[in-house]
């Protein structure tokens, strides 16, 4: 999204975001049509639930949580902030969905979890700001609570449905509801993208899409949402080193003591996680 005098295409990013959902939904579809044409021509439970229509309205939401409104709050806020303070909001992930999963009674309310909360939402103002808003953290941090509501309401449809079968239809439905908005520009991008351009969104779809999208569903599939969302907490660190060495971009001490207090709030609600009967029994 970096103008090319900076090493980007000058991307915009509601034509990448179509381009990875558009992309992911063809993947996805792909790999879902080869596993069902393997399976026994007899129908199983996930088939029967796959042509549920209850189901795939929840999958129509899912999708607009998880990959259309996730996908483009994120591009677009990232073109106006730093990568590494995206990757800052980012941790905070693990303790929006801790909250949420207590809302919407998926887990119990705990003392660490309130905690948590209270610490990451004060790195969350300090890097969005207060008086003078930050608009690009501002977008992100409205993704992260999209992207932590679709991991809390996930879990029991992945579970019925299966990881390939559910990514399979949640980019479908998201490419059809990001398509008004996505689809004119992407056009209008690809005859102007370079071959090196075309890398660059080749990998995006295969790495922190494909990959990473179907590898958390996976996850879900097997294990609670926040713990699942938990690890988000490396990525400040991995960006932090890439961002410096591919961008040339430093970091702030006002980032430094946002991201001092939404890690300090991860660690408060992973701790129960961790260091639980649960985590012991594992």
């Amino acid at each position: 999204m970096s103008p090319r005098s900076q090493g980007g295409e000058g991307l915009d990013p509601a034509a990448l975001a179509m381009a990875r959902m558009l992309g992911g939904a063809v993947v996805f579809q792909i790999v879902h049509a080869i596993v069902r044409a393997r399976a026994k021509p007899a129908p199983t439970p996930a088939d029967a639930v796959d042509r549920g229509f209850r189901l795939h309205l929840r999958l129509v939401g899912l999708s607009f949580l998880g990959v259309a409104a996730n996908q483009a709050l994120f591009l677009a806020g990232l073109r106006l902030t730093t990568p590494f303070g995206v990757a800052l909001l980012g941790a905070a992930i693990p303790v929006v969905t801790a909250a949420l999963a207590v809302l919407f009674r998926v887990e119990p309310l705990r003392a660490t979890t309130a905690v948590g909360l209270a610490l990451a939402l004060s790195g969350v103002l300090v890097i969005t700001g207060v008086g003078s808003v930050d608009k690009g953290a501002l977008l992100v941090a409205v993704n992260c609570v999209a992207y932590s509501a679709y991991i809390v309401f996930s879990r029991n449809t992945i579970r019925g449905l299966g990881a390939v079968a559910f990514m399979a239809w949640v980019f479908t439905y998201g490419a059809i509801l990001f398509a008004p908005l996505g689809a004119a520009p992407l056009a209008r991008a690809l005859p102007a993208m370079s071959t090196r351009g075309l890398l660059y969104v080749a990998y995006i779809l295969a790495v922190p899409t494909v990959a990473a999208y179907l590898l958390n569903a996976w996850a879900l599939g097997r294990s609670g949402p926040v713990l699942v969302t938990v690890y988000i907490y490396t990525q400040p660190v991995i960006t932090a080193l890439i961002a410096y060495v591919q961008l040339g971009q430093g970091v702030t001490w006002r980032t430094l003591g946002a991201g001092a207090l939404i890690l300090a709030g991860v660690a408060v609600v992973s701790s129960r996680h961790f260091g639980g009967p649960a985590a012991r029994r594992g």
